[in-house]
């Protein structure tokens, strides 16, 4: 039964990205809490994207892309979710359709030896976001596809009543070509295209993984999106900060790696190749990524697997 009361502090963050890393604030937490900066373990080999500075963003038009890829497989958007807060605590969710239903929605906080499977508030997820270990909030929708945010203070046992999306990110889940982001209701980053994944780092900063394997950066909420690197056959991707620098990973599907391979994505040259993580049938659409400053996680199906340090030694959970 969701609750209808709750403290004006969540109540603000029910309202925008902005909004969370606010009450953070003033929670007593920094706005690293909500999106972790990355660990400096790996600083020394990391190349990251520098600030954009001297130019204005362009919009990148990509040319349309269709059920296959550049590689002849098919376009398949992630649906398996994994969304880590440190080693030890993360989300994973199925994201079920909105006429289907289907979204499920798990908490694991020992390195995802078990999970606890709980109610989801919503028909279809889109999005998992913990703040900390109990404050957590999702977007999905019910059966006429519209994007909520549902919010819970208690690990998911309860969740508040649904509120409008007002400056949030979240891939729409009745058009995969489009995303939800703070200054676009229905942004295109990849043209035309299917966008595969989308990650966020801030109100004003996201990438999203398109079909064709290239990676797509916006810094202004969403309104243009320039090349931010490739990574062919990527399937899943995850970003945050390192020096507030942002850090870019994928996992794919190569020939080279008899599992998914984790890399790098820098632009301006090939991915970086980081591991081959030995995930026995990943398939595309259920494999799901989240990197932290701690920490590496990768769900495949019921598969949990966790990387620690410098991601390039990953062990099933």
């Amino acid at each position: 039964m969701k609750k209808r009361v709750a403290t004006a502090g969540l109540v603000a963050f029910l309202a925008v990205d902005i909004g969370l890393v606010a009450l953070a604030l003033r929670s007593g937490h920094t706005a690293s809490d909500e999106l972790p900066a990355a660990s400096t373990t790996r600083a020394a080999s990391l190349t990251t994207s520098p600030p954009t500075t001297s130019s204005p963003p362009t919009t990148t038009t990509k040319a349309p892309t269709t059920a296959a890829t550049a590689t002849g497989a098919r376009a398949v958007p992630v649906s398996r979710l994994v969304s880590a807060l440190d080693a030890a605590t993360a989300w994973r969710a199925t994201t079920g359709t909105c006429d289907r239903g289907g979204a499920a929605l798990e908490l694991t906080s020992d390195g995802g030896q078990t999970w606890t499977k709980l109610r989801s508030p919503t028909r279809a997820i889109a999005r998992v976001q913990p703040l900390d270990a109990t404050r957590v909030f999702t977007v999905g929708a019910g059966a006429d596809c519209t994007l909520k945010q549902y919010a819970s203070s208690d690990a998911g046992r309860t969740w508040l009543a649904p509120t409008v999306i007002s400056g949030g990110w979240a891939r729409r889940l009745d058009n995969p070509t489009q995303v939800l982001a703070p200054k676009e209701s229905a942004a295109t980053p990849c043209g035309d295209g299917v966008v595969l994944d989308l990650s966020r780092t801030s109100a004003s900063e996201a990438q999203s993984l398109c079909a064709d394997g290239s990676v797509v950066l916006t810094r202004d909420g969403g309104s243009t999106w320039t090349d931010s690197g490739d990574a062919p056959g990527g399937i899943a991707l995850s970003n945050l900060l390192v020096d507030n620098r942002l850090t870019t990973y994928a996992v794919r599907l190569v020939g080279a790696c008899k599992g998914v391979q984790l890399v790098e994505v820098v632009k301006g040259r090939a991915a970086d190749v980081i591991a081959c993580v030995p995930v026995p049938d990943a398939r595309r659409g259920d494999v799901g990524l989240s990197v932290t400053e701690r920490a590496g996680w990768i769900v495949a199906g019921n598969q949990t697997w966790l990387a620690r340090g410098d991601l390039t030694s990953w062990k099933r959970a």
